[in-house]
């Protein structure tokens, strides 16, 4: 549950800095689609959507942990991956397991076909979350813009906050946090936009369920 809630934080301050970006963009258009277009769609091997199952073939790292539906944990010595699935409990939403849904979760980014029957009773991946120990802010900054160039957002007060990269499919977060009265890096995490809007509508729905049969148990 805390790491749904660290990941719904995420997703929440990602979309108070994508409002910003308009007025602190730095490059020009076609040099900001270029480098949007080098932002992956997934995490290594592993695209958005993919099974947990397939994922564990394709993860960073020596596996320690999965629950076989949400999450899978690895370690490559002292960096530590969290793999987060999108999964729709049939008990939570009171209903069975939405084949074309997860299909087209699978079928996103790749051009293969899913059989009705290959459909799994288990999550798709939407997130990756990287964590090591505190690293100077400008060293991970530098090593993120060589790959993706210059940031589409930020903030910070303080020397805490975040650091954003934006393209249609996945945003980048890099967490700042003020150490000893500078600013250090040891988390960033990459979402699917697609499937985290997805997982809101999902988390909404359960809500509204949960609060009609509480209001009927009120009115019997």
């Amino acid at each position: 549950m805390r790491i749904f809630i660290s990941f719904l934080f995420t997703v929440l301050l990602f979309s108070v800095l994508y409002s910003q970006e308009a007025a602190e963009a730095e490059n020009t258009e076609q040099t900001k689609q270029t480098e949007e277009s080098a932002i992956p769609t997934g995490y290594g091997e592993a695209v958005w959507g993919t099974f947990l199952t397939d994922v564990r073939e394709k993860i960073s790292g020596r596996l320690v942990f999965t629950d076989d539906k949400t999450i899978i944990k690895s370690r490559d010595g002292d960096l530590e991956y969290d793999y987060g699935f999108f999964y729709k409990d049939p008990l939570l939403i009171g209903e069975k397991i939405d084949v074309s849904d997860q299909a087209d979760n699978a079928l996103d980014n790749t051009n293969d076909t899913v059989a009705a029957d290959e459909i799994k009773d288990e999550g798709t991946l939407f997130y990756v979350s990287l964590k090591f120990p505190y690293l100077n802010q400008e060293l991970v900054y530098n090593k993120i813009k060589e790959k993706y160039g210059i940031h589409s957002s930020e903030d910070i007060k303080d020397n805490q906050g975040a650091i954003a990269w934006d393209s249609d499919k996945t945003v980048i977060v890099m967490w700042i946090d003020q150490y000893e009265g500078k600013p250090y890096c040891r988390r960033i995490v990459y979402v699917s936009k697609e499937i985290a809007a997805q997982l809101n509508e999902y988390h909404y729905a359960i809500f509204n369920k949960r609060e009609i049969e509480l209001i009927k148990q009120l009115n019997p």
